[in-house]
């Protein structure tokens, strides 16, 4: 516990976070995977269900269970253990980074995870600050980030089952006619999303936002 509240904690995190980048810019961002797959939903920082499944289903370790493991955003915000979630899913992507996948969630950009009015103390920003102090908690939330800007957006299971945090980005106008697939793999490696980056275009902004969001339209 101790180590968990200490600038040593910080440090190696953005170890962590730079290791993983490197791993995640590499990645398609629409990935194609065979089954057997475990799909999970949102995690925002609750712990106890990441050693839940660490119990129940990978109760032997990862490298010893068969099929893989896909993750589907939103690992931050709304739970109390938001730093120990990040680091302990970075870390197994990792050690196995051919048997866990991440993609990302809405909560997986800046504009939310850094929203402290609205999350107040479950906020992964304040989480940040409130453990390490605001400067060096602010360099592990942005290095973080760094990271959450390489995620995939999407996944194929068996060329059959689409997975995804939010949904089908809306169709875009190109001279090739690209398929909604066809439009995330085309998206670069790196995006902000929210806020976005300056090489972020019109269209790259839309798909990057229907893929995390795509809430259900009142109308």
């Amino acid at each position: 516990i101790t180590y968990l509240n200490s600038p040593d904690f910080a440090r190696d995190l953005i170890e962590v976070c730079h290791a993983v980048s490197e791993i995640l810019e590499q990645q398609p961002r629409c990935l194609f995977l065979q089954s057997p797959v475990y799909v999970f939903g949102d995690i925002h920082g609750n712990l106890e269900d990441l050693h839940f499944f660490a119990d129940n289903i990978w109760k032997m370790g990862m490298d010893l269970t068969a099929g893989k493991f896909l993750f589907l955003g939103d690992y931050v915000d709304r739970g109390m253990s938001c730093l120990e979630c990040v680091a302990y899913l970075f870390g197994l992507k990792i050690l196995y980074p051919g048997k866990i996948d991440l993609l990302r969630g809405n909560h997986e950009t800046r504009d939310v995870n850094g929203w402290e009015m609205h999350y107040q103390e479950k906020s992964f920003l304040f989480q940040c600050k409130e453990r390490f102090g605001v400067d060096l908690g602010e360099q592990v939330w942005e290095e973080c980030n760094q990271a959450f800007d390489r995620l995939p957006l999407a996944a194929i299971i068996d060329h059959e089952i689409f997975c995804i945090h939010g949904g089908f980005p809306r169709p875009i106008e190109t001279e090739d006619n690209m398929t909604e697939i066809e439009t995330i793999l085309a998206m670069p490696n790196i995006v902000s999303i929210m806020p976005a980056y300056e090489h972020e275009t019109d269209w790259m902004k839309q798909v990057a936002t229907d893929c995390i969001w795509s809430d259900p339209a009142s109308e």
